[in-house]
């Protein structure tokens, strides 16, 4: 029954957005919301920076679907960890970026 719960989701987000993939990785340890846009920044050495917006549409998501859990402490400051769920999307994504990577080193690219 969870394989098929897992499978939808997988489904349904398969391929992630560049920023749906970064930020599952960056909850894979609880961190709060307001460190989230650095982390995200300094995983992709600058590159990336995402939005507010963008970063807590994503969350609010993400945590709708049960691919994050949120909590709330006592100061109101909001928190994010990945979940089993996020984890098989994440690990399905990584998979099929492997896939991608090793047909651009055949070919050369």
């Amino acid at each position: 029954m969870a394989t098929d719960f897992y499978e939808r989701l997988i489904s349904k987000y398969e391929p992630l957005t560049e920023a749906e993939f970064l930020t599952l990785v960056s909850v894979q340890e609880p961190i709060l919301g307001a460190a989230l846009p650095a982390k995200i920044a300094a995983l992709t050495r600058g590159q990336l920076q995402l939005g507010m917006g963008t970063l807590f549409t994503n969350l609010h998501a993400m945590t709708q679907d049960y691919l994050i859990k949120e909590s709330v402490d006592a100061h109101d400051q909001h928190s994010y960890v990945i979940t089993g769920s996020g984890q098989a999307v994440l690990a399905a994504e990584a998979n099929r970026l492997r896939l991608l990577s090793q047909i651009c080193a055949e070919a050369r690219v």
